[in-house]
């Protein structure tokens, strides 16, 4: 068992300590100083370029500080106050500091944001002439689109009719941002625009293999490496690979190859481990369920010898820190691997959690559990009848 080596606890302390290393390319240092402002009525979120992160202001009082590990050239932060004057800024500098204002009299641009020349308002039409070019350029099918949410936002997922339009407009929409921004590829913007609104627009698209196709092929011969080359960049393109041909992970099928790493540095599976089977936990700290089934995974690791079964959680948190402390709180003693943020589990089509997989010493899968408690009896049963 994983917690029985007698070096585990240093390990963990090295783990941590050479996990930006491991896992971020870089790291930013952002200072956030506030000025009268209604830290209640704030939401600020940090976009590393592969995981959302909610900053959590309840315990500020004038000024934060944090130092994140980054994953993408320029990471973002997002901001609202009292749930509308939204703003999006990218991140020029590996040091960031600017101070939040409120505008007295203002109600739908309250907040004042005095920044310098690092930290850059994404989508300033006055300040980012990229974007109010494209914003031009399209400006007929944004206000269709735009009408028609106003109009039918509660049913496009439902009215066929409603779908086709929006699947064609939102097609015209990203072709001729594409076009547009062709001689802008060496500019971040235009892959974090292609990012950020294109691949959000697809979201409407009805499943259409061939625009996502096109899209990669896009991707693929317009922007730099040096953009595609990061985590953000991957990420993209697993995205891209799940959307055209996607996997669905079915029992009695093979599960495809796996990429995992324990914190070891060993391979989760292959085909020559000493174990006849291999238990997959997918979850996450946050995930309650995912907490709430831990009580059936031990019951397995207590029922079952460590020779035949082998049992891996998968965390796809969104830092080392949360996933070493819940490994601890919870007294998970098996083997574990750290999927920040679910890049490779997503690549598996394992979009949400918990997610529990049972395979045999060839990768078929002889059970598969989304959601729910586990079948202790039954996963039992399959362990002593093959």
């Amino acid at each position: 068992m994983l917690f029985a080596r007698p070096q585990y606890t240093a390990f963990l302390i090295i783990f941590l300590l050479v996990n930006n290393f491991l896992y971020g390319q870089d790291s930013v240092k952002v200072q956030m100083n506030f000025h009268d402002i209604d830290k209640d009525k704030l939401v600020i979120h940090f976009d590393d370029g592969i995981v959302l992160e909610h900053i959590d202001l309840k315990q500020v009082d004038l000024s934060l500080t944090f130092c994140k590990p980054i994953y993408t050239t320029h990471p973002a932060l997002s901001v609202s106050y009292e749930g509308k004057n939204h703003k999006r800024f990218l991140m020029d500098s590996d040091k960031i500091v600017f101070d939040f204002f409120l505008n007295q009299g203002e109600t739908d641009n309250a907040l004042y944001v005095d920044n310098d020349q690092d930290l850059i308002d994404v989508y300033d039409t006055t300040l980012n002439t990229i974007y109010g070019q494209l914003l031009e350029n399209h400006a007929s099918e944004r206000a269709s689109l735009n009408a028609i949410m106003i109009k039918h936002g509660h049913e496009f997922r439902t009215n066929d009719s409603i779908k086709y339009v929006l699947n064609d407009l939102v097609k015209i929409m990203n072709t001729k941002s594409m076009d547009f921004l062709v001689p802008y590829a060496e500019d971040f913007f235009s892959f974090y625009y292609f990012k950020d609104q294109i691949l959000g627009l697809s979201d409407f698209i009805e499943v259409d293999t061939e625009h996502y196709i096109a899209l990669l092929r896009y991707y693929n011969n317009t922007f730099p490496e040096q953009f595609r080359s990061t985590e953000e960049g991957r990420k993209i393109v697993a995205f891209f690979k799940q959307k055209i041909s996607p996997v669905v992970l079915k029992e009695n099928e093979v599960i495809p190859n796996l990429d995992f790493l324990d914190i070891y540095g060993t391979p989760i599976f292959h085909k020559d481990q000493k174990e006849d089977f291999v238990l997959l936990d997918f979850w996450a700290t946050w995930c309650a369920p995912c907490i709430q089934q831990i009580p059936d995974i031990k019951r397995l690791r207590d029922m079952i010898s460590t020779d035949k079964l082998k049992i891996v959680g998968i965390s796809i948190d969104r830092d080392s820190t949360s996933f070493i402390q819940g490994v601890k709180e919870h007294n998970m003693h098996w083997d574990h691997s750290f999927d920040r943020g679910g890049v490779l589990s997503e690549r598996l089509g394992i979009t949400s959690i918990p997610r529990v997989v049972l395979l045999d010493r060839n990768g078929k899968i002889l059970y598969y559990k989304t959601g729910g408690r586990l079948d202790v009896t039954k996963i039992n049963a399959i362990l002593k009848e093959e």
